[in-house]
């Protein structure tokens, strides 16, 4: 081999391994993506139940796009009842109006 190549990045890091250990590196791979893929699922989910936490119902749909009155009385009582749970929660603070 050239002196050039082995000065390269790609030999650096790949070339110079045994054809053994590149089989070893490569069966990372997969459980690699697979942790990432995971991970990143626990993240993603965590974050979509902050965001989601106060919506309620919004799937029932008309076929003309709008919810119906039922609905959106629902929704509307729901979101109240979460508002006013979340209120006894909250610790009060001197000073405050």
């Amino acid at each position: 081999m050239s002196e050039d190549k082995k000065e390269g990045l790609w030999y650096k890091l790949w070339d110079h391994r045994s054809q053994k250990e590149k089989k070893r590196l490569r069966s990372l791979v997969p459980w690699i993506l697979y942790g990432f893929a995971v991970f990143y699922g626990i993240i993603y989910l965590s974050i979509l139940n902050t965001v989601n936490r106060e919506r309620t119902g919004t799937t029932v749909k008309t076929w003309f796009g709008g919810d119906r009155d039922e609905v959106i009385q629902a929704r509307e009582r729901e979101e109240k009842e979460i508002k006013e749970s979340f209120k006894a929660l909250r610790k009060r603070v001197s000073g405050g109006r």
